[in-house]
């Protein structure tokens, strides 16, 4: 009977000597679009120069989650000696004002991806209801589908009035209610009456019972746009 114990006893110590059976390889899977592996080493570097029982593995993914760049992280022991981390990267979808930028799911990452801005829409609300204005977003997309001009921002104030920037400058203003009835009013009001004179407008406010009123650019508006696409 002692020996067994005896036996057990003895490995129990040599496994819980970090230099016995270290970690010999690390595998990084995910689908990953931002993030490279060596940039994620320096941060799993300090956690694996040990072995696979004492590595500590809650900590590793915590700390690897604190990463803008990374929505979650789990851990798999191969063992004798391999680890392998699953890595689900964030996947920015719109800037969120000026400093930020918000996942799939809507929530606020503190990540910056200077390459795509004029590519990905600008999202902003005072309250931290990235969710909300994703969803809204995604509903003023559907209601302008018809329309030829990509959004290139979308906006809600404190009063909960919605504004849209669209990518060629023109301002609509949509206010806080009937939106889709504004907004699919205005859609109309292009097609039939707009569509030949888009570039001319610096405005659009919808906030009117039976209609929406239009703010032309100036002549002086109109020069400068023309002389910065000649240059």
């Amino acid at each position: 009977m002692l020996a067994p114990l005896l036996l057990i006893t003895a490995a129990y110590i040599w496994i819980n000597r970090p230099e016995n059976l270290t970690i010999r390889a690390i595998e990084v899977t995910g689908e990953l679009k931002y993030l490279k592996q060596e940039d994620l080493q320096p941060i799993i570097q300090p956690f694996v120069s040990t072995n696979l029982f004492l590595l500590d593995a809650k900590s590793l993914e915590t700390e690897l989650e604190f990463s803008p760049w990374v929505y979650s992280a789990s851990m798999t022991k191969l063992w004798p000696d391999k680890l392998r981390i699953k890595i689900h990267e964030e996947r920015p979808i719109a800037f969120w004002g000026a400093d930020s930028m918000l996942n799939e799911f809507g929530e606020i990452i503190d990540a910056e991806l200077p390459e795509k801005i004029g590519q990905l829409p600008v999202l902003y609300s005072p309250e931290d209801k990235g969710r909300g204005m994703v969803e809204n977003y995604l509903r003023v997309q559907q209601w302008t589908r018809e329309f030829p001009t990509p959004i290139a921002e979308f906006r809600e104030d404190a009063r909960g009035s919605w504004q849209l920037k669209l990518e060629n400058g023109l301002i609509v203003n949509i206010g806080r209610e009937k939106q889709e009835k504004r907004l699919r009013r205005f859609v109309v009001g292009y097609q039939r009456e707009l569509a030949d004179q888009i570039d001319k407008i610096h405005t659009v406010d919808l906030r009117y019972t039976n209609g929406f009123a239009v703010k032309w650019k100036s002549d002086w508006q109109l020069k400068q746009e023309a002389s910065k696409k000649k240059g």
